[in-house]
């Protein structure tokens, strides 16, 4: 054990020096810590926190140190570290003292721990124990880095005591500020800021200015920062405010915050540049901005409430919209609500004040927006503390556009017509709607009688008020201006909306002019309409005629030919398009007609039977142009392109065939034209003596009502109107003129009697009494004045009565004439169809083999002859009437059509059929005959007399029950029924009309039906009563309605006139025509009527079955039975031929 105790001194000594040596190593690292800990503390002046948590680590680092070097002693203790170890001694003093022998000292010790030991151990042990106890443990134990480690610690004080000394200033109070970790010591800062403001007390709303100053050095900026005082967590005014500012040149820093509507802490601070800078921010004291608050809206809403005649909805919007929009006259109301109960509340509207009514914190105000502007709203509660900076509302006036007027009808200037209405067609728009829509008219007179015009107003009724945009048809009567020709309505259009704000806006459309034309006028357009027609006409005739030459040439040079050359093709190309043109031209014919027909319809320039002349003639216009003329064209196009001669030679033989027919009906056209313009004259002659005498009667009436004191003008315009009529009739005796030339071709009796009434006394001494008249009426001589204006008038009468007689002498000569071109032809029909039955009943008794078929063949070829004589004599014909119709032409071609086939049926033997032919021949011309007849009687008495009587009555009838209605109407007029009664009469008048329009359109087509022409003034009644109809639908019986029923019942009875005139002249005419049937034609009749008797009476009864009208069945009756009567002269011819 000797051996292990001395182990045991040995480890001690080692453990010792290794302590020392740790602790001269700790004693560096303190040194070094501690002038770190000063350093730092000098520069960044730790807060007591950091550095009690700082000394509290130190010694917690010392107490694991200490816990840590028991722990390293225990395992010493126990032999647990290697340094330490038993064996690790023994073996290091081994080293250290007998290095000769190292390990035997290692041996001792292993040898001392076997537990049976000898004796030579023992003593080995002993001997190793001796040697140990003399060794100095200290000296042979040395740390060989203990040496080193003082020299560093004395290097790491001298290191410490020189930094230490370099900062002493800031290093002894960082020492002292060590010692005492528990005390807070002030940081000293390089700069002071001193707030020159301090608490500051605003208004809310308003702005605050605060001022720093600082001590020390200056800072380039300087920051505020403001804290909200309460934090309101549904607020989002929570949020601190940041301020700059940089130093004035004062040298202060100067801080304004605007609109300040909550309190603040507020202080100014500069915060560190670095962060080994010690100071976080130099700050001023914190100071309070208080706000005491202002009233302000909790709700706030504007209603725009539009003027009621817009008919818009009202409408609200928010007052964060400070946009305003709406119609001028809108009522603007503001609904508000403060958060404090309010003392006053006022509205400033383009500066004038508006005062709202207040209900504790709620003000409620309206005004009328009538011009762009702005308002504010203005609050004062009870401390009489205002809202701050009222927002400026916006006003904006939406204008209410002008009414839009489009006149579409009429145009800018019309004649008036015999109606004397203008027709309108308008289309009007506005905004929100109408109030009125009416017509500024004015009525001119012609310039010589130097009158001033009279101007008035008309509301058009037809407006409806209650909608934004309409179309208004309507007819404006002016048949109670009193109008006179040459007179002029200028009128326009005006339309108001129904602005009630600014008063009703208007739009005024352009002027309008409707000219009431005279005869003269009328008559002058008319035949310079008619006259550019027959010339253009006559044009067409020559145009037509070298095209149709051109193409006759050309067909002669194809037969001759078999190929046509290029210049051949080039010339039917020509051709052709030139024909194109023609036709074109032919087709203006046509629109000129109808232009011609219209104005006279409108101004009734023709009697009705002119007019219905006219109407036909434009039917012949408009059928003018063959339908195979274009077919033959397109063929010859074609059959050129083809290069087909068969087909060539045809097309061009066609085409000719066809233009031919069409100069032929150009040339019946301008025949007819003339005639026609021949009686237009005689019409305008009486139409125009008509007008002058009832202005000479209206200017006799005017005078007999001049006061003996009348003014100078009044006799000065008088005297006008008389050199007007004077200028008037002198026109009429130059158209007489004229006229005897234009009719001496028709009538030559009528002629002179035309010529011989211009130049008599009568027209001498009427013109003389107008030309008196009017010098008295210069001279102011009243009395003479009325004498020869009454005179005038007296004579103008009985020209027209004149007039009248020779205008009926040139219709009964006229219709006399071509009665007797008709007897003439019918005769030759009648006769020919003897022939032809004749002819067939030797057909019919020859054999079939016999030599006869071929004689009998040959006088079929003569009849066919014979025919074609009386066809081209019937062509001739109808260039002077139009009584040639459609089916008498296509009788007189079914009969040619029956002849060419009989004849042909007659050379193959085929008698059967033959006779069969020859029979239809004859009924075609039976029924020629026919047609003639009715032409002639039509002619001669403008209708049957058989009938009339019935007509007349149902005419009467209708008559009375429409003066009734009159009555009833006149009634109406007075204005002194009741409401309901007048509604009651008006149901009664629409049922009576109703029931009077049915009974006309019922007598109309009898009337029709029965085959009778000339319905006089009844053509018109229809759509009078239309009218009627319409106004009583509508509760609306006017001055207009009064007048249309008047107009009803005069045409009824100018009616009623004729026909008993036209019946009385169909009895004269019958007995003239029985007695003149016994016809004398050129080559008479044949003697015996033989079975033509019979075929007469199968005509008769198969024209009777065919479901004509009775009157129509008199007259077949009547025709019949002439040919009956006919007997005497029918033997005379059959003798003659014996």
């Amino acid at each position: 054990m000797s051996i292990q105790k001395e182990l045991h001194k040995a480890r001690s000594i080692l453990v010792q020096k290794d302590f020392v040596a740790f602790g001269w190593l700790a004693s560096i690292f303190i040194i070094l810590d501690l002038i770190l800990a000063i350093y730092l503390e000098s520069f960044f002046y730790f807060s007591k926190e950091i550095k009690l948590m700082s000394a509290f680590i130190t010694l917690g680092i010392f107490s694991f140190i200490i816990v840590l070097g028991t722990i390293y002693y225990l395992f010493i203790h126990y032999n647990k570290i290697h340094r330490y170890s038993w064996s690790h001694i023994a073996q290091l003093l081994g080293d250290k003292g007998i290095q000769e022998k190292p390990d035997r000292i290692l041996n001792a010790f292993q040898l001392s721990e076997e537990e049976n030991q000898s004796e030579l151990a023992n003593e080995y042990i002993s001997s190793i124990t001796c040697v140990l106890k003399k060794f100095d443990y200290s000296t042979l134990l040395i740390h060989e880095k203990l040496s080193q480690l003082k020299h560093w610690t004395a290097g790491a004080i001298i290191i410490f005591f020189a930094l230490f000394l370099v900062r002493a200033d800031e290093n002894i109070p960082a020492v002292y500020r060590l010692a005492h970790p528990t005390t807070t010591f002030n940081i000293p800062k390089p700069f002071k800021l001193i707030n020159m403001t301090g608490d500051v007390h605003l208004l809310g709303g308003e702005s605050s200015e605060f001022i720093v100053r600082s001590e020390g050095s200056n800072p380039d900026t300087v920051f505020a920062v403001l804290t909200p005082s309460q934090v309101d967590l549904d607020s989002l005014i929570n949020q601190s405010i940041t301020l700059k500012s940089e130093r004035h040149d004062d040298g202060l820093y100067h801080f304004k915050i605007e609109n300040i509507f909550h309190d603040y802490k507020y202080k100014g601070f500069v915060p560190r540049e670095h962060f080994w800078e010690v100071w976080t921010e130099v700050a001023t004291d914190t100071h309070q901005i208080y706000v005491t608050d202002r009233p302000i809206f909790e709700s706030f809403t504007i209603s725009i409430n539009p003027p009621k005649y817009s008919r818009l909805p009202s409408e609200t919007q928010n007052g964060n919209v400070a946009n305003i929009q709406g119609l001028k006259g809108s009522t603007i109301q503001i609904n508000l609500q403060s958060n404090r109960h309010l003392k006053e509340s006022y509205i400033i509207l383009n500066d004038t004040k508006k005062d709202m009514n207040i209900y504790g914190k709620k003000a409620v105000g309206q005004f009328k927006l009538m011009e762009d502007g702005q308002f504010t709203v203005h609050l004062l509660d009870s401390r009489n503390i205002s809202n701050r900076d009222p927002v400026p509302y916006h006003l904006q006036t939406i204008p209410d556009h002008l009414p839009i007027l489009d006149v579409i009808s009429p145009p800018q200037m019309v004649e008036l017509g015999d109606d004397m209405s203008i027709p309108f067609y308008l289309k009007i728009e506005d905004d929100f709607g109408f109030s009125q829509l009416q017509i500024g008219y004015e009525i001119k007179r012609p310039a010589f009688l130097e009158m001033d015009p009279y101007v008035s107003i008309f509301t058009i009724p037809e407006l409806n008020t209650d909608t934004t945009s309409q179309e208004i048809i309507m007819d404006w009567d002016l048949s109670d201006f009193a109008l006179l020709p040459d007179d002029e309505v200028h009128y326009h259009f005006e339309l108001y909306d129904n602005d009630n704000i600014s008063g009703p806006k208007k739009i005024i459309s352009g002027t309008f002019i409707a000219r009431l034309p005279s005869l003269a006028d009328l008559y002058e357009t008319m035949e310079e309409q008619q006259s550019m027609a027959m010339d253009e006409t006559e044009v067409n005739l020559e145009a037509l005629d070298e095209l149709r030459e051109q193409l006759d040439n050309l067909e002669l040079e194809a037969l001759k030919t078999e190929e046509m050359n290029w210049e051949q093709q080039k010339e039917v190309k020509e051709l052709i398009e030139k024909a194109s043109e023609e036709l074109k031209a032919l087709e203006k014919l046509t629109e000129a007609m109808e232009s011609i027909n219209s104005q006279s319809e409108k101004h009734q320039l023709f009697s009705d039977d002119l007019m219905e002349k006219f109407k036909e003639l434009q039917e012949l216009v408009e059928s003018l142009i063959p339908e195979d003329l274009l077919k033959n064209m397109a063929d010859l196009q074609d059959a050129l392109e083809e290069m087909n001669m068969e087909k060539l030679k045809d097309a061009m033989e066609n085409l000719s065939n066809n233009m031919e027919q069409l100069e032929s009906d150009l040339d019946r056209y301008l025949d007819i034209f003339k005639r026609l313009q021949a009686e237009q004259k005689m019409d305008e002659i009486a139409k125009r003596l008509e007008q002058l005498a009832e202005q000479q009667d209206m200017l006799d009436q005017n005078l007999n009502q001049v006061p003996d004191n009348a003014d100078p003008s009044t006799f000065a315009r008088m005297e006008q109107e008389e050199q007007r009529n004077l200028q008037e009739f002198q026109s009429i005796e130059s158209l007489m003129e004229d006229a005897s030339e234009m009719i001496s071709p028709y009538s030559e009796s009528a002629s002179e009697s035309l010529e011989q009434m211009e130049s008599s006394d009568l027209t001498d001494e009427t013109e003389e009494a107008l030309s008196q008249a009017m010098r008295h009426m210069r001279e102011m001589q009243k009395g003479d004045a009325q004498q020869q204006s009454m005179n005038a008038l007296q004579k103008l009468q009985q020209m027209q009565e004149q007039f009248s007689q020779i205008q009926n002498q040139f219709r009964m000569e006229s219709v006399a004439q071509m009665t007797e071109k008709f007897q003439v032809m019918m005769q030759d029909v009648l006769y020919l169809s003897k022939k032809q039955e004749n002819l067939t009943q030797e057909v019919k008794g020859t054999s079939r083999t016999s030599h006869r078929l071929r004689d009998l063949t040959a006088q079929q070829q003569l009849l066919q002859d014979q025919l074609r004589q009386i066809m081209n004599q019937m062509m001739e014909l109808s260039r002077e009437t139009f009584s040639i119709t459609p089916q008498l032409g296509q009788s007189m071609g079914m009969t040619a059509a029956m002849m060419e086939q009989a004849k042909n049926e007659l050379a193959d033997r085929n008698k059967i059929k033959a006779n069969t032919s020859q029979n239809h021949a004859m009924q075609s011309l039976n029924k020629a005959a026919l047609s003639l007849f009715n032409s002639m009687k039509q002619m001669e008495a403008s209708g049957s007399a058989s009938g009339y009587e019935a007509f007349l009555e149902q005419l009467q009838k209708m008559s009375g029950q429409q003066q009734g209605l009159n009555n009833q109407g006149m009634q109406l007029s007075l204005g002194q029924m009741a409401a309901s009664a007048q509604q009651k009469m008006m149901q009664q008048m629409l049922k009576g009309q109703k029931q009077i329009k049915k009974s006309l359109d019922q007598l109309m087509e009898e009337i029709k039906q029965s085959g009778e022409d000339g319905l006089g003034d009844l053509s018109g009644l229809g759509k009078d009563m239309e009218e009627v109809i319409k106004d009583l639908q509508r509760k609306r019986f006017t001055r207009k309605t009064q007048n249309r029923q008047q107009r009803i019942l005069s045409r009824m009875l100018d009616s009623q006139k004729s026909m008993t005139q036209r019946g009385q002249k169909e009895e004269r005419k019958s007995e003239v025509a029985d007695f003149n049937m016994v016809f004398e034609g050129p080559s008479g009749l044949p003697g015996d009527l033989g079975q033509r008797r019979s075929l007469a009476l199968d005509a008769l009864n198969r024209s009777l079955n065919s479901g004509y009208p009775k009157e129509y069945q008199n007259m077949i009756k009547k025709y019949f039975n002439t040919i009956s009567e006919s007997k005497i002269l029918y033997e005379k011819g059959s003798k003659s031929e014996e």
